[in-house]
């Protein structure tokens, strides 16, 4: 800001934002009362703990097939040509296909117990893998799989948005979205040493192990589910974390956030005013974005270490595609503290896009050294991190409507799927390992394009908050009249009485 007198005045919302972001790191919000505080390490202890677990299982999961199919298990029951991605089709498939009476079962019955049952089921249906022979039985264990799934991430997202502070929310979201990266990390390593130190034992190959490794840790998680996750506040009784005047308070945070209570169940008013709104179809683009662009860092990663000519060991071919999710958990932790303490969610979104649209250029090109293509592979784990932000704006701006904001994140996580189920099998035909022609174009585009559509959100976004700042001035105004004119009346009823005096 220029003054009259020609010297420069700093911007005092410029001035605020770089006060709290050199106050430090806050797990608690400053100033917050005793009993909040436990209120919160409690929700902590029993949200985030079951949370992140049965997130980091399914990724863990998940990865454990690529990893298998580059470990030996394409050898050993036959796969050929682009069944690896065929074996991804079936998955989102089934999970596409489950996700209304998946939702149907969260709007009627307790989430507390859902989530933690699928988390068995899923075990089981992990475990099942371990013993297919043939494609067939892959492909049945992938449907079940897909079909556990399905409530999983969305109903954790809910609750965690349902019972957070928006100022509370981003620190929170970061440490549920990391689990997801760590997943796949961890995924690598163990492959390398159930490769390296259990292949054969017991007459089971390495690949096998993995999967009996993963049942082995979603088993406890799903008990540990039983015993504390919560239901919505609204819906959540008094029990042996939290007890009836903590219930209370989580009620009463709520109402000074002006967060709107969830009906039983969403109604087609509801869907219809969510539709009218730019959020819905912005944000849920930008997750088909999201979903899209993360992808080449991962399974095509693996196929390109795996068919190239400088002939990686299997150590090698399972611990690079680590160092991305090593880059994803970084970016999200550095990324989520600078949104949490200024406000700011596009700043960490631009930058993630930007990183990511040059990596996809660089593999466009091709004709690089083998240090570039790596670094073009490592940095889409940036796009990993901007799951977290995109989540987070999704959540702020429409923090008061928790019926939108339910919407909104089903379907950010439904029709991103839908996509991601059939796009690589056309974009990264596996056939084409190392060299993915389609897929690096195609992502170079959808690159570019997540950068341009988060400018736009932000000129609406921040367009929306100048409405409701207008709005709320409005109300002060209306209030402070209706103000002024009872005390006219107060004054002249006294006035009057001491003349009748």
């Amino acid at each position: 800001m220029v003054a009259g007198s020609g010297e420069t005045v700093p911007d005092p919302q410029q001035k605020t934002r770089t006060r709290k972001l050199l106050e430090g790191w806050h797990w608690y919000r400053p100033g917050i009362s005793r009993e909040e505080k436990i209120l919160v390490f409690k929700l902590d202890l029993s949200i985030l703990l079951f949370g992140c677990l049965s997130t980091f299982t399914k990724t863990l999961d998940n990865q454990a097939l690529t990893n298998a199919y580059v470990t030996g298990m394409r050898e050993d029951i036959g796969l050929t040509g682009n069944d690896l991605n065929y074996l991804n089709a079936v998955y989102y498939s089934s999970y596409l296909s489950f996700m209304i009476p998946a939702s149907f079962m969260l709007t009627r019955l307790p989430i507390s117990k859902i989530l933690p049952t699928m988390e068995i089921l899923w075990g089981v249906c992990t475990f099942g893998c371990a013993w297919v022979h043939n494609l067939t039985q892959l492909y049945v264990c992938r449907f079940f799989l897909g079909a556990t799934e399905t409530v999983a991430f969305t109903g954790v997202i809910y609750v965690i948005g349902s019972w957070y502070k928006r100022d509370e929310l981003g620190t929170r979201m970061a440490l549920f979205q990391i689990s997801a990266p760590l997943g796949s990390m961890i995924s690598g390593y163990l492959q390398t040493a159930a490769y390296t130190h259990l292949n054969g034992r017991h007459g089971i190959e390495g690949w096998r192990w993995m999967f009996i490794i993963c049942f082995c840790i979603t088993f406890p998680c799903a008990i540990i589910g039983y015993v504390c996750f919560p239901n919505q506040p609204n819906n959540t009784r008094p029990s042996w974390l939290l007890n009836h005047s903590e219930v209370e308070l989580a009620n009463k945070r709520l109402e000074e956030e002006g967060v709107m209570k969830m009906e039983k169940k969403i109604n087609w008013r509801a869907l219809t005013r969510v539709l009218k709104g730019w959020p819905w179809y912005c944000f849920v683009f930008a997750w088909c974005l999201y979903d899209q662009n993360q992808y080449w860092g991962t399974t095509p990663f693996s196929l390109y270490l795996k068919a190239s000519d400088r002939h990686y060991s299997p150590s090698q071919i399972n611990d690079y595609p680590t160092v991305g999710k090593g880059i994803a958990i970084v970016l999200t932790v550095i990324g989520s503290y600078y949104s949490d303490k200024t406000g700011d969610r596009f700043g960490p979104t631009l930058l993630g896009a930007i990183l990511v649209a040059s990596g996809s250029i660089i593999l466009v090109v091709w004709n690089v050294p083998e240090g570039a293509r790596f670094y073009a592979f490592f940095i889409d784990g940036a796009e990993t991190a901007m799951s977290t932000f995109l989540m987070s704006w999704a959540s702020d701006v429409v923090k008061h409507d928790s019926e939108a904001r339910s919407i909104i994140t089903a379907s950010m996580n439904c029709i991103g799927q839908v996509f991601l189920a059939w796009v690589p099998i056309f974009t990264f035909n596996v056939a084409k390992a190392p060299r993915f022609t389609v897929g690096f174009i195609f992502s170079m585009v959808t690159g570019i394009v997540h950068v341009l559509l988060a400018c736009l959100i932000q000129v609406l976004d921040v367009r929306r908050k100048r409405k409701e700042n207008k709005r709320m001035l409005l109300i002060e105004a209306r209030n402070d009249n209706k103000t002024d004119v009872f005390d006219d009346v107060d004054v002249e009823g006294s006035v009057s009485s001491k003349e009748k005096q």
